[in-house]
């Protein structure tokens, strides 16, 4: 999921044999018309917005569900207000030999999304190799979104994402924005504890330097961490936007299994209220499943009001959904009631 990869080293559920074909499951709004598409380029849109002041968001979805069938996407179910864009996951151990490239399915769904939405299509650099990295690019889609991958297979021309980048930049030249995964918390999912701030900071900013436009965090349940993130980013001069990825946990399920992919984990005392919220008599529950679902929502609102009051310049977040879309409605209809997010007038 991406920011979260889960491309190799760990996965959701396992997904289904591959389908013969993939039709993508997509109702569009009644404002999404084709003919008023503006800028389509991640990058450059979100440095629009974000010159606003004004909160927006985008949302992470995958083109299958864990049984194989497509996922399903209404965009009614977020309406007033639409998401910026959607990003497509990769799923590299299920993509990396589909030929030809078009035919992955998270590309399929992506080339479905954008004659009516922008759409960032994720791909890792797993068993990527530079003929393969040209048919991807050929598909000429605005965005892209370049990660690494959780595993490193032996026979792959490309160790890390920024060469991605980098050639990326080069045959699309202005043609196509480049978004990379930022770590607040530094390269969890590798065990990168304690980490290097400074170091992973300089790699952070080579991938900028090599044409990447903008910067989707992994996820991190410290708002102060991600406030300093983003504070070390601008000192070493990264200019780009930044949107902070977040993930309002539906279940103590898809919290470990995330935690188990990302490293990513609950502060302490965070740890400790969620832990007190079961019993023996109550887990497993409806009202069990109610209060973990609502923990996670309180927190993801805090998240959002920190990073905003800090005003460190971040108007932009990122679901990562799961295909699960109901705990997103709920957030943003906290954050309306908030007055943090604004309808369209």
């Amino acid at each position: 999921m991406h920011a979260i990869d889960v491309s190799a080293g760990g996965s959701l559920p396992a997904a289904a044999a591959r389908p013969s074909s993939y039709v993508p499951c997509v109702t569009f709004a009644p404002g999404q018309n084709e003919s008023r598409m503006g800028e389509q380029r991640i990058g450059p849109l979100v440095a629009e917005l974000t010159d606003r002041r004004r909160l927006f968001y985008g949302i992470e979805v995958t083109a299958s569900r864990p049984d194989g069938r497509p996922t399903c996407l209404d965009f009614n179910y977020f309406l007033p207000l639409l998401p910026t864009f959607v990003s497509v996951v990769w799923l590299g151990q299920r993509y990396w030999d589909v030929e030809p490239v078009g035919r992955v399915e998270s590309l399929q769904l992506a080339q479905h999304l954008a004659t009516r939405i922008p759409v960032l299509p994720h791909l890792s650099a797993y068993r990527l190799d530079e003929e393969r990295l040209d048919q991807f690019l050929a598909l000429n889609f605005s965005s892209l979104l370049a990660v690494r991958g959780d595993q490193v297979h032996q026979g792959q021309s490309f160790r890390i994402s920024q060469p991605v980048v980098e050639q990326s930049r080069r045959q699309r030249a202005e043609k196509i924005s480049i978004c990379v995964p930022g770590y607040p918390e530094g390269y969890t999912s590798l065990g990168d504890s304690p980490q290097n701030s400074t170091r992973n900071i300089g790699f952070l900013k080579s991938k900028i330097e090599a044409g990447a436009d903008c910067i989707i965090t992994q996820i991190c349940y410290r708002p102060e961490v991600i406030v300093q993130f983003v504070k070390d980013c601008r000192a070493a001069g990264i200019r780009v936007p930044i949107l902070v990825g977040l993930l309002p946990h539906e279940s103590l399920r898809t919290y470990f299994i995330m935690e188990k992919i990302t490293g990513a984990q609950l502060p302490i005392e965070l740890r400790e209220e969620l832990d007190q919220l079961q019993s023996p008599q109550t887990e497993g529950t409806k009202s069990d499943q109610d209060m973990v679902r609502k923990f996670f929502h309180r927190m993801t609102v805090r998240i959002v009001r920190h990073i905003h009051d800090a005003d460190v310049g971040v108007w932009g977040f990122h679901f990562f959904t799961l295909n699960r879309f109901k705990s997103v409605k709920t957030v943003l209809q906290e954050l309306r009631e908030l007055h943090l997010l604004q309808d369209p007038n």
